[in-house]
């Protein structure tokens, strides 16, 4: 205030003595005061609300310490979308400076506030615009360096970390005695290697920037950062330093709590006494009432101790107790039940890592580290248990039905007798805790329930511990094989031809269509027991269709174990153990020509080719016509030349419909129904076709094809991928009509073209569509940049007058997409995008939505 006085007396001082000044000094004057408006009125007011804003956005900042802490806490997806009106009111006031004072020497310091409010409100990529125009149009040093340091902030927000990192590599080389810079260099620095985990560099460009830092904030977080750093590269005397400095700053508890930790992390590593003191320590922590919300972590740390020291049952017990403290933490419980089913995993315990990845999934958070592998590998062991139950089941059955009757039911006598007396033992217990509650309705603890004692003593009526679910991938795509069916290898037979299963004779049974209450022999069985025991003698199978129904499900349990241990679990030896005893017991099993197949590839994993040989061997002695002998013969079969000219023409056909050639399409498929009738490859062929509908017949007749398609082919995969499609078709109306109210059409607006797909070669990309402009659009001056959207790269050609001209140009590239595929790119797309709607993409990452929206009206 002072200042600004001083000022306003100087200029009025001046003003007073310039009425016999020459002309040219009034520039002078005008020139002062202009600039002492726009830093002491405007400019003021808008550094002083971007301040507010970004230390409430700190003060709101919540972390997540199971990973590396960001340096700067600028919030989440939800903070940033908190910051768009006071961003907004912080633009107003810079544009001011910039409208009212052009000529005014802080008009670069607004522009460059400017910038700054575009990157707080989550606008990247008009931020590096706005940031990239003033490093081009002002001169003043400290201004262009700060526009330059934000410039690389703001690609690498946007998740452009080589574009960051070429900028870091020309600003490392700056020498300037600006302080602010060269301490922002350095901790931004740091935050953009962290990402790439480069961690021995992060490591020095923090050190070399955490001694000139003067916000507190900055420094509980930088220090923070580097005691996880050091954790991490096992540098735990330098760890334990940098949390301690974290304690004597005066952080929020919850920084001082994981600092704590932190220090008892790295003691623990040390060897020696460390796990022993940092237990010591641990306990300590569970007798601070400030800790109450901790103790999920801190009996975490305890159990993993336990663990890596060989004490299994006391780190079980203590993880218990951390899920027991953990229910508002589902994070923390995620992570003690993956401990735990990862463990017993590790250790090939499969039922014990079943029931932990059960745990793991019920609680599993959407944005937590491999979620979808963590669901995959439940689902694989829930498959696995469920096979394994139903043996244990099905062949208990079976030998309580060869049991003499009278023994029979003396045994489902005592077990009702056993029943009756659990359920008044039950009563009785429930009668006694509810007279204690009223006594003492605040007293006392809760009592966690006994899992042991609930259900039923029959195991066989007990349905919790025979039944087990699969997850949604199995449900929709069965056993899949693990590959791209696209664009498969020019041969007649390819391994995911083969069929799940044999066809069945005619007159085999079908065991899941088997109903007991159909079944005359069983019925005439059971009609003389009375309801209080027929409910436990109706599982077991006495008739000889029941028997042959649950021994076709041993049957197929021991193929899906099987199969589960090689293809999955790569447990080759178990999956040869299952198979060698599926045809022990059922050597008349339709499963055998698969078994076999199972068997000669096991004993090829495990390098036994005198045994690979001889399976193969027995699978062309005895199958010589199926499609096992095929793949483990192939060697020897002299592939079909009509098959070799099939797979020609599906070949020409998947290209003319990546072309959008459908005429071309649906001659293809004339020609070889016509002349190639029952090919190996027809399922294919009929659903690239129903594809070539979808995009020329619209929704409806693509539905048709597709339920046709499913119906046609049930069973298989070409079934189930119709089916899924159905699905996606029946529930994406409603996500299909959010994209119209997310988008909008302007034909007249200006055009970008969107390429976008999966490259590690960007530069090779971007040099072959410069290339083909120049080639086919010479007269045009169209430049191409390029960012990031989530994990693809995105190349956007501006710029087109219209609609009409992105158009042309898009039905241009389509004739000519091999050349984005010969670049080594995939799971491309290409659209053009108006101006508009390029920034709603941006900023909304929701390219599904906007492609829907440009098949619909860029027809």
């Amino acid at each position: 205030m002072k200042l600004s006085k001083y000022i306003a007396f100087a200029l009025l001082l001046g003003l007073s003595s310039q009425g016999f000044a020459q002309k040219s000094d009034e520039g002078w004057m005008k020139r002062n005061w202009n600039n002492m408006i726009a830093r002491y009125n405007i400019y003021f007011n808008a550094t002083q609300k971007l301040d507010a804003a970004v230390n409430n956005l700190a003060e709101k900042q919540k972390d997540d310490f199971e990973k590396y802490l960001s340096v700067y806490p600028y919030g989440n997806k939800s903070d940033i979308k908190a910051m768009k009106t006071p961003m907004e009111e912080v633009m107003k006031k810079a544009s001011k400076v910039i409208q009212n004072k052009p000529k005014s020497k802080w008009a670069d310091d607004a522009y460059f506030i400017i910038g700054q409010t575009h990157f707080f409100s989550g606008d990247y990529f008009s931020a590096i615009e706005t940031f990239e125009f003033v490093n081009a149009n002002y001169t003043d040093p400290y201004i262009k360096e700060m526009s330059q340091l934000w410039l690389m902030k703001s690609y690498a927000m946007q998740g452009k970390d080589n574009d960051a990192e070429a900028i870091l590599g020309l600003l490392k080389d700056i020498k300037t005695p600006n302080k602010e810079f060269n301490t922002h260099l350095a901790l931004s620095a740091g935050d953009l290697m962290i990402k790439q985990a480069k961690y021995p560099e992060a490591i020095d460009y923090l050190k070399k920037g955490i001694g000139k830092v003067k916000d507190k904030t900055l420094k509980y977080r930088s220090n923070f950062v580097l005691g996880q750093l050091y954790l991490e590269t096992e540098k735990y005397k330098d760890a334990s330093y940098h949390f301690e400095r974290v304690l004597k700053m005066n952080a929020p508890y919850e920084y001082v709590f994981q600092a704590n930790l932190g220090m008892a992390k790295a003691t623990s590593k040390t060897g020696g006494q460390g796990a022993k003191s940092t237990k010591k320590y641990l306990k300590r922590m569970l007798n601070d009432d400030k800790n109450i919300e901790y103790y999920d972590q801190i009996y975490y740390e305890l159990g993993s101790i336990e663990f890596a020291s060989g004490n299994e049952q006391t780190g079980l017990d203590y993880m218990l107790l951390s899920s027991a403290n953990s229910k508002n933490n589902r994070t923390q419980s995620t992570k003690t039940y993956l401990y735990l089913a990862d463990h017993f995993f590790g250790n090939r315990n499969y039922a014990k890592a079943q029931a932990y990845y059960d745990s793991t999934v019920a609680v599993l958070p959407g944005d937590f580290p491999d979620g979808k592998k963590i669901k995959a590998k439940h689902s694989v062991l829930s498959k696995l248990i469920e096979h394994i139950e139903t043996i244990k089941l099905q062949d208990s059955l079976l030998t309580l039905s060869r049991m003499d009757r009278d023994e029979l039911d003396k045994k489902i006598t005592k077990i009702i007798e056993e029943e009756k007396e659990k359920k008044r033992l039950a009563e009785e217990a429930a009668l006694i805790q509810a007279e204690q509650q009223r006594l003492n309705p605040n007293g006392g603890m809760p009592q966690l329930p006994n899992g042991g004692n609930t259900g039923s003593t029959w195991y066989f009526y007990n349905t919790a511990a025979i039944a087990r679910g699969s997850n949604d991938f199995v449900r929709t795509w069965g056993n899949r094989k693990k590959g791209d069916w696209w664009r498969f290898i020019n041969k007649s037979v390819v391994e995911s031809d083969i069929p799940k299963q044999d066809e069945s004779d005619d007159d085999e049974v079908d065991a899941d269509a088997y109903n007991s209450s159909a079944d005359e022999e069983q019925i005439e069985i059971l009609k003389s027991l009375d309801a209080a025991k027929l409910k436990y003698y109706k599982p077991i199978p006495f008739s000889a269709l029941a028997k042959l129904v649950a021994e076709k499900k041993i049957q197929d349990a021991y193929l899906g174990i099987g199969k589960i241990y090689f293809e999955d679990l790569k447990e080759y030896t178990k999956s040869k153990s299952n198979f060698i005893t599926l045809l022990s017991k059922y050597p008349a099993t339709k499963h055998k020509p698969e078994a076999i197949f199972y068997l000669a590839k096991s004993e090829r994993e495990l390098g036994d080719s005198i045994a690979y040989s001889e399976y193969a061997k027995q699978i062309a002695d005895e199958y010589p016509e199926s499609a096992y002998n095929k793949v483990l013969n192939a060697t020897e079969i002299v592939e079909d030349s009509k098959d070799k000219e099939v797979v020609e023409l599906y070949g020409k056909m998947y290209e003319a419909y990546e072309k959008d050639e459908f005429t071309e399409v649906n001659a293809i498929k004339k020609k070889i129904d016509t002349e190639y009738p029952g090919n190996s490859i027809q399922g294919k062929i009929d659903y690239l076709y129903a594809l070539t509908i979808g995009k020329t017949k619209g929704k409806e007749a693509y539905l048709e094809e597709l339920k046709a398609l499913k119906e046609a082919y049930a069973g298989n995969e070409i079934g189930d991928m119709a089916a899924y499609t159905i699905t996606l078709l029946t529930d994406s109306e409603a996500d299909a009509n959010g994209a119209e109210s997310l988008f909008k059409m302007n034909a007249e607006e200006v055009h970008y073209y969107m390429v976008t797909g999966i490259t590690k070669n960007e530069k090779n990309v971007q040099v072959q569509l410069d290339e083909y402009n120049k080639s086919f659009f010479k007269n045009q001056t169209l430049v191409i940049s390029s960012l990031l959207l989530e994990e693809k790269q995105v190349f956007y050609i501006k710029q087109f007058k219209s609609k009409k001209e992105a158009v042309l140009y898009h039905k241009e590239m389509l004739s000519n997409k091999t050349l984005l595929s010969n670049a080594g790119m995939g799971d491309i797309e290409t659209y053009a995008i108006s101006e508009s709607n390029f920034r709603t993409l941006i900023q909304s990452k929701n390219e599904k939505d906007y492609i829907r929206f440009f098949r619909k009206n860029y027809k």
